[in-house]
């Protein structure tokens, strides 16, 4: 809780100082960038030039709404709907989402195609968690993969293992909540193997060799599924 009102604080006092210089859109766009900069660590992250209120708004929403809401407990018991590949840098305990860049929209791109390969389509691949520590992920009429899962609340990491047919694969994470929702987010390299995994028993064959190449200088970069609650 220390480090988000650091940053915060950080946020206020840049925007501030850069008020008289450059007014309230810029002042605002270049504390979003140092405050970024700083909560990732030395991660890579790009931060668009904005040229209107909805830029502006996504950039400070996403920061001060991600750092907040890391802090969030949540239930994952229900039924949600599968939105696409999440991203996010872990600095500290902290989850950042990544700005709108070039790098970020490849990535999802990528990621999200192989995924519905295997059925895991966004806006109808279903995430199912019980509350006896049960889930699967199903394509709205075939459950695709099942396991078995372990939330903290207090510190909402989660673990989620598979069933015999993935191999008995392990993703250890982090949810956040999001409006309407929620993200599970892990460790890059495992989200990949969790891919490959499901490529392979899927009977697929695709080329994963393009998002190793993106992720290999990816520094603490986390990836996962974005959610959102069905009513």
């Amino acid at each position: 809780m220390k480090k988000i009102i650091t940053i915060i604080a950080a946020l206020t006092i840049s925007a501030s100082a850069a008020l008289a210089q450059g007014g309230l859109l810029g002042a605002l766009k270049d504390a979003a960038t140092t405050a970024l900069g700083n909560a990732a660590n030395d991660a890579t992250t790009t931060v668009t030039n904005a040229t209107g209120s909805e830029e502006l708004g996504s950039i400070l929403g996403g920061l001060l709404g991600d750092l907040l809401n890391t802090y969030t407990t949540v239930s994952l018991t229900g039924t949600w709907t599968y939105n696409g590949v999440a991203t996010a840098i872990s600095s500290e305990n902290t989850l950042v989402t990544l700005a709108s860049s070039a790098y970020k929209t490849k990535l999802e791109n990528k990621l999200n195609s192989y995924l519905a390969k295997v059925g895991i389509k966004q806006g109808s691949a279903i995430f199912t968690f019980t509350e006896d520590g049960q889930f699967s992920i199903s394509n709205g009429t075939k459950v695709i993969t099942s396991g078995t899962y372990t939330l903290d609340t207090k510190t909402n990491a989660v673990v989620l293992k598979f069933g015999k047919v993935y191999n008995y694969l392990t993703m250890e994470g982090t949810v956040a909540v999001t409006p309407g929702g929620c993200q599970i987010l892990c460790n890059a390299d495992k989200f990949l193997e969790f891919i490959k995994r499901a490529i392979t028993v899927a009977g697929k064959f695709v080329d994963t060799s393009a998002v190793s190449t993106l992720l290999a200088d990816a520094n603490g970069l986390q990836l996962g599924f974005k959610l959102t609650k069905q009513n």
